[in-house]
């Protein structure tokens, strides 16, 4: 069992080939399951902040893996693997899907009693803008993200294609599949929705090689996830703000009437 911030990989010994330490002084632990394909659409990485707390596992891993034949070895040990997401860490439950519902309808009710119709109709918006404006966030604040990681700390190599479409049994989206050696030696795949040529170059993060890009790709990554931020998702957002604002301030204004 492998556990990372966002899902629990359970992985039967029988659908181990070998397993291997590398990355930052040895803080990577890289499980290569059985199989016909590549190395790299077999591997799961994982990485540690203890070092020596990896090589212990790995050595007490290596050691309970049984003895297989041909047969064995071929089977595909990716099917066997089971994958549970885990609930990113956040607002508790209670004030994600209570709280903020509950707020909303009691504002509302606020504002219908004291007849601010402006502010009511503003508050309707809020929600809708606000809402859209979080979900589209990740999508533009992804590319922006790892473009910058890339641009800053990004090494360069050849990348050659291996196969395209559903082919990849890593993720069935990818139109293309490069495989590179990073600098520790470890084989490691692109995939993605660019690319074409048989031969490409490929900027990834030392530090983590599962974040990588074509490097002709990747300046115009950065800018259109900037550009969707900008444009799309920050108007979203300074309306939802603006309206709010406007419906609490016509709320206010009635309350400040009717003390004085």
């Amino acid at each position: 069992m492998l556990r990372s911030r966002k899902e629990v990989r359970r992985i039967p010994l029988t659908a181990i080939e070998r397993v291997e330490v590398g990355g930052f002084r040895g803080r990577t632990l890289a499980v290569i399951l059985t199989g016909p394909e590549p190395d790299a659409v077999r591997e799961h990485r994982f990485v540690s902040l203890r070092p020596a707390a990896v090589k212990r596992f790995a050595a007490v891993l290596r050691e309970a893996l049984p003895v297989r034949d041909g047969a064995e070895m071929g089977a595909a040990g990716s099917s066997m693997v089971i994958v549970e997401p885990l609930e990113r860490p956040g607002l508790p439950a209670l004030r994600r899907d209570v709280f903020v519902p509950v707020t909303f309808c009691l504002v509302m009710a606020a504002l219908l009693a004291t007849r601010s119709w402006i502010g009511a109709f503003c508050w309707v918006f809020v929600p809708m803008l606000v809402g859209a404006g979080i979900s589209l966030l990740e999508v533009g604040w992804k590319p922006v993200r790892e473009g910058w990681i890339l641009a800053v700390r990004g090494v360069t190599v050849d990348g050659q294609r291996k196969n395209s479409g559903s082919v990849d049994a890593g993720d069935p989206d990818a139109l293309y599949v490069y495989l590179f050696t990073d600098a520790e030696g470890a084989l490691c795949a692109y995939r993605g929705t660019n690319g074409g040529r048989d031969e490409e170059e490929i900027v990834y993060d030392p530090r983590n090689p599962g974040v990588n890009q074509l490097r002709r790709r990747n300046a115009a990554q950065f800018v259109i996830g900037l550009a969707f931020l900008l444009t799309v998702v920050l108007p979203l957002l300074g309306c939802g703000v603006a309206f709010g604002l406007m419906a609490l301030a016509d709320l206010l204004d009635f309350v400040s009437l009717t003390v004085l």
